[in-house]
């Protein structure tokens, strides 16, 4: 495994400039280089051949849009050979939206609600993975700028939850998150004043890693580098800036353990 995985996984914060991430899209939107449609391509498709694009492009006008029972039968039998992986019985809902969809794998028995993003542009070889039984619930978020993005088994992430990726997100199995939460990885350098926000340049304290069991109350906002230990709660709009630590109830801005369980 790589280095970036060994550091998901121990859920370490180091330091990692995100310098050769992905062009973002106001850059590709700006840009002068190549028309519009290749643009458009490297934003939504950018690795395959032209006829796999054409197809994947067709495929999601007809089929994600289509109502009811039939919508989701065809969805789950259709989209699968698009994506990196696809499991058995996984439910895909209206309007969502699969950007590099080879760098997404989806296991068994995923469920995905109307009008999810899954943006796997910038998460390398590894991609997003979404693990058996994973619940996306409507208008969840998941977008890898730069690095791998993993949610494990049975973890329920609640309506417009955001996460974001900048040098990778490890989500352990079974852990909550509610909803409208943010999972943010990445920061602006705060000494480049003298340019626009959308010019400075991005960088990483290492990756977010959310331990299993554990549970992000509503809107709860974790940070870059941050990790939240195994089995521990994080109250309703706290902010998590460091590392919490495994099996307390945590809260406040930052967050802190307040309570402990032995």
């Amino acid at each position: 495994m790589s280095s970036t995985t060994d550091r998901i996984t121990a859920g370490r914060a180091t330091p990692e400039p995100s310098r050769d991430a992905p062009p973002k899209i106001r850059e590709l939107l700006s840009s002068t280089q190549g028309s519009a449609f290749s643009r458009y391509r490297r934003l939504t498709h950018p690795s395959g051949s032209l006829s796999r694009f054409w197809a994947f492009e067709l495929a999601t006008m007809l089929l994600l849009p289509l109502p009811g029972g039939a919508g989701l039968m065809l969805r789950g039998r259709l989209l699968r050979r698009f994506f990196g992986g696809f499991g058995d019985d996984v439910i895909i809902g209206r309007n969502c939206v699969f950007r590099n969809p080879n760098g997404i794998f989806i296991g068994n028995g995923v469920v995905i609600d109307d009008n999810c993003v899954l943006d796997a542009r910038g998460a390398g070889e590894q991609g997003v993975r979404l693990a058996d039984g994973v619940l996306l619930s409507r208008g969840v978020q998941i977008r890898s700028k730069c690095g791998p993005i993993y949610v494990g088994k049975d973890v329920n992430i609640g309506d417009y939850t955001v996460i974001v990726s900048q040098s990778g997100v490890h989500i352990g199995d079974g852990a909550a998150i509610a909803g409208a939460c943010q999972i943010m990885g990445g920061a602006f350098a705060v000494s480049e004043f003298t340019k626009p926000a959308a010019e400075r340049v991005s960088s990483s304290a290492g990756p977010i890693h959310i331990g299993a069991g554990a549970w992000l109350a509503t809107a709860a906002l974790v940070l870059d580098g941050a990790s939240v230990g195994e089995d521990t709660i994080v109250s309703a709009g706290s902010v998590v800036a460091s590392n919490v630590p495994a099996r307390c109830v945590a809260q406040g801005n930052p967050a802190r353990p307040v309570f402990r369980v032995r």
